[in-house]
């Protein structure tokens, strides 16, 4: 016997339409609360302090003006790329735009600003100049402003998948590393790397592929086999605008700070003088080069264009060009730089990221080993190959065979530190966690739900939770350390069902697994997490899927559980054809699912009804609608 708990009116009337979304996932209100708004309002009290007491502004004196006109328009066209171009670009996920670019307007504003200190103290107080104060320039805030475009480098790789506060936490300590990384790179091995091949892109890409490494290792459906992370039509337009806003600033972005002051250029040698037109021609055409071959190898792999392609691929060219952008190459030869970056880029969307989303399990939401990993390795051996023919004007060392080794060394040396620093970044973010907030469910990857006003997490496909039984299933047969991914799965899915991991019943009541935002649990599974008992009243046997009433949140689910309860007894003696999704989510049907003549009342607690619904067997031999 059931009956009907009582809901305050404040809340039963926000409640308008059967939106089970919410239902077994935990309220993520208090969590941005007690974790994300205290730590943004600590770092913010600690930058504010810091900027009393060690920074300035630089002593300007009769060359004020020439410091605006030298680098402003410049510094612009960088803030557009990582405003603008990094955070619509990143909007090609139909559920998490918001995300996007809003979390990359937060993330890039706090990096910059904790940049000033770090990498201001790094260049002008333990190294190189030994001042007592941070000067501010706009050399120095550019500098500022390709360390956070390293910071969303690395946000792309982890995007849909890091909480905010995990978020926070993680490009808050690639900062300091960037800084350090830069001060050997440029300063100590004295590499090629006007456009930040090395500094902003390979380091920003192996951060984040690091530290997504070690964020999602115990997250089902992390990768490309979330529904969610995908594209629709209309987030593919507004991420071709972030494409195109890269393309089109991309030659700043290299050539940003190559320009000699007014007081050297009459001590300045050529090859300083011509360094930015060169960083903007090569760049250019590098760009025009990945545009025709990515267009012909998306055609040439897949029979169709495809955007993702498109969206990120063409953009490889400013990327290998980064560090070689102020060598005097040819025409020709800045072109074949952008045509191999780009079809490289292609050929790691189409088979390399697939493969090692596979293998290893390495969740790369936006592609950045392919976009920004690849080609800087590959732009990294184009400058020290192309500094064998140059002069030594244009190079920081005497030889050819000196830079090419330099730019060797300072790309493995940012790898390493990359690599570790995500993995590090990565673990403590997973493992720290002080208010005890619980992981992010399947159904909440990859989701603006959980984190924006108006948002609802949105419904997972009944076959996502097919998928993940069969994941569970196979892993349980080949057994020993295979079991560790279907293990994970199983938590998962038990989080998001709002299971506990032993069996005990659940914070809401239940006592059997149900299916939460449209993911239906195994139920009675031997690798779920009810051990293999029999399952609960309610439950269906193997080869059925459990559809349960959500715990009563709102007016129109304070309804009968006599009747219901009634309505599951007959139905087990006179089996239906499954219901579509769009039904079970409160969609239209021709029988409702509530009658208001069955509510008994508001004075005591509900015990929520499961409602069984046989699906057919599936046969791979017969396909048609009626197999799930």
């Amino acid at each position: 016997m059931s009956s009907v708990l009582k809901i305050p009116n404040s809340i039963a009337s926000r409640r308008h339409s059967l939106d089970w979304s919410h239902v077994g996932l935990p309220p993520r209100e208090p969590q941005l609360r007690t974790g994300f708004a205290p730590s943004v309002i600590a770092i913010a009290a600690v930058i504010v302090g810091l900027f009393f007491g060690l920074t300035q502004y630089t002593e300007l004196a009769e060359n004020a003006q020439e410091q605006v006109e030298r680098y402003y328009k410049y510094f612009i066209d960088v803030q557009i790329m990582i405003f603008i171009g990094f955070g619509f670009l990143m909007t090609f996920m139909r559920r998490y735009s918001y995300g996007a670019v809003s979390l990359n307007y937060f993330a890039s504003a706090l990096m910059f600003l904790e940049a000033i200190l770090m990498i201001g103290a790094t260049q002008q107080v333990f190294w190189n100049e030994h001042r007592t104060k941070i000067r501010i320039d706009m050399e120095l805030l550019i500098d500022c402003a390709f360390c956070a475009a390293s910071g969303m480098i690395a946000f792309g790789a982890i995007i849909g998948k890091a909480t905010p506060t995990q978020l926070l936490w993680l490009l808050f300590w690639q900062v300091p590393l960037y800084a350090l990384n830069q001060q050997l790179v440029i300063h100590t091995f004295k590499a090629l790397d006007m456009g930040g091949t090395i500094v902003i892109h390979l380091f920003g890409a192996y951060y984040g592929l690091a530290a997504s490494l070690m964020i999602s290792r115990k997250q089902p459906l992390h990768g490309l086999d979330n529904p969610k992370n995908s594209g629709a039509y209309l987030n593919d337009i507004f991420s071709m605008i972030g494409t195109i806003f890269l393309f089109i600033y991309w030659p700043s972005f290299n050539g940003a700070l190559a320009s000699v002051s007014y007081a050297d250029q009459e001590a300045a040698t050529y090859a300083e003088k011509s360094a930015q037109f060169l960083a903007i021609v090569n760049t250019l055409l590098s760009l025009l080069g990945a545009v025709l071959s990515v267009f012909a190898s998306s055609a040439l792999f897949g029979g169709r264009f495809n955007m993702v392609h498109i969206q990120n691929s063409t953009l490889a060219g400013g990327v290998a060009m980064g560090a070689a952008c102020t060598l005097r190459l040819t025409p020709g030869g800045a072109l074949s730089v952008g045509l191999g970056a780009g079809f490289i880029s292609t050929v790691g969307f189409q088979y390399i990221m697939p493969f090692l989303d596979r293998t290893i399990g390495l969740g790369d939401t936006c592609g950045v080993h392919n976009l920004h990993g690849m080609p800087a390795v590959v732009g990294t051996l184009v400058a020290g190959l192309a500094a064998l023919g140059q002069h030594s004007d244009y190079l920081e060392h005497s030889t050819g065979g000196q830079q090419l080794g330099y730019e060797v060394l300072a790309g493995v040396v940012t790898m390493g530190i990359a690599i570790a620093g995500g993995l590090l970044g990565g673990f403590v973010v997973s493992w720290f966690n002080p208010c005890r907030d619980e992981a992010m469910a399947v159904p909440e990857l990859f989701d603006d739900g959980p984190w924006w006003v108006g948002q609802r997490v949105e419904p997972m496909p009944i076959s996502t939770s097919i998928h993940l039984s069969n994941l569970n299933s196979r892993h349980q047969k080949d057994g020993g350390g295979s079991t560790q991914r279907g293990n994970a799965a199983n938590a998962s899915v038990s989080a998001a069902n709002g299971l506990q991991n032993n069996g005990e019943s659940r914070r809401h009541g239940y006592s059997a697994p149900i299916a939460v935002s449209g993911v239906p649990a195994a139920a009675g599974h031997p690798g779920s997490p009810l051990g293999g008992q029999a399952p609960a009243h309610g439950v269906t046997a193997a080869g059925e899927i459990v559809v349960s009433v959500p715990f009563i949140t709102f007016q129109q689910q304070q309804l009968a559980a006599a009747a219901a309860h009634r309505q599951q007894q007959e139905q087990q003696q006179h089996p239906q054809p499954a219901m579509s999704t769009a039904v079970l989510m409160g969609g239209a049907a021709d029988t409702p699912l509530f009658n208001e003549d069955d509510v008994i009342g508001m004075e005591t607690a509900v015990e929520p009804v499961q409602q069984p619904v046989r699906q057919p067997a599936y046969h791979p031999a017969s396909p048609g609608p009626g197999n799930v």
